[in-house]
């Protein structure tokens, strides 16, 4: 399964849809901050699932502060990062993720991309996919999930 990952979007739609066209996902999953972007390129590719999560920077109800879906047999933990501190480290959301039985963690609020691990936990974020304030380099994730590995990459946002 291929997940296209978007964080902090901010407004900023166009790169975002021109990486769903390019990438051909299975699904696409937004992180939050502007989530309201989403639900353009959820109109625009309808068949394409969409989960969203609310930031820091969404005051509509209409989206969860956290999924936690089962895809491929992989516990996904979705949030956008703030109430885990995740600006000063990782640890609220790993012990987070942890307790809740998760093997991967998708976060955003940094907009700096991170692949990493934390015992046998999964760190994902895949920084800013807009040019908001001070995001140098905007980014988005791709995320393989099968049976018996997970890959993941950043990627260069689209022009």
């Amino acid at each position: 399964m291929k997940l296209l990952v978007f964080s902090d979007s901010h407004g900023k739609t166009r790169a975002m849809l021109s990486a769903a066209e390019r990438e051909a996902p299975d699904m696409i999953v937004h992180l939050g901050d502007h989530a309201c972007d989403a639900q353009e390129i959820s109109a625009r590719f309808p068949a394409i699932p969409l989960l969203c999560v609310r930031g820091n920077c969404d005051f509509t109800p209409e989206h969860a502060v956290l999924e936690t879906p089962e895809l491929c047999g992989r516990k996904l933990f979705i949030a956008h990062g703030h109430y885990y501190g995740v600006k000063s480290g990782t640890a609220g959301i790993v012990r987070a993720a942890t307790d809740a039985g998760a093997n991967i963690v998708l976060f955003g609020h940094t907009h700096k991309a991170i692949i990493d691990q934390s015992g046998r936990t999964r760190l994902f974020n895949p920084g800013s996919i807009s040019n908001h304030m001070w995001n140098r380099e905007r980014t988005y994730g791709i995320i393989h999930l099968g049976k018996d590995a997970i890959q993941c990459e950043i990627k260069k946002a689209p022009a």
